[in-house]
């Protein structure tokens, strides 16, 4: 009977983990969506800075898009009574940037490439080509 019940519990531990996973995962998405944000990725990170004096608590590296369009690299910690918080502050990565458009119709104001020799909006010579 002594024999049964170590495996019983390593087995429970390694369930309650995998439960408490997608907990953090769903609180963490809340807490991002509840700021304007998406989530890109969300990775476990066990090592995590601070993880050496902490207990209970698991580590996540969140990856997600802000509302300005900015993705944003931090950790996160959770536990199962605390909320989510965020454990170092975020890195923000430049959004890529975008091609503008240097000339204009002089009719509708389109935005046109150089290259083109009428605007693909209203059919006006752009006298560029």
């Amino acid at each position: 009977m002594k024999f049964y019940f170590l495996p019983i519990a390593i087995a429970a531990v390694v369930a309650l983990r995998i439960v408490m996973h997608f907990i953090d995962k769903e609180r963490i998405k809340d807490e991002v969506g509840a700021r304007g944000g998406w989530v890109i990725s969300i990775r476990w990170n066990p090592f995590a800075r601070g993880w050496f004096f902490e207990k209970n608590e698991r580590h996540y590296e969140v990856r997600y898009r802000d509302r300005a369009g900015a993705v944003v690299t931090t950790t996160c910690k959770t536990s199962l009574f605390s909320g989510v918080y965020w454990a170092e502050l975020p890195t923000l990565q430049e959004p890529p940037t975008r091609i503008i458009a240097r000339h204009h119709c002089s009719k509708c104001g389109y935005a046109i490439n150089a290259e083109w020799r009428t605007c693909p909006n209203c059919g006006t010579a752009t006298g560029f080509a």
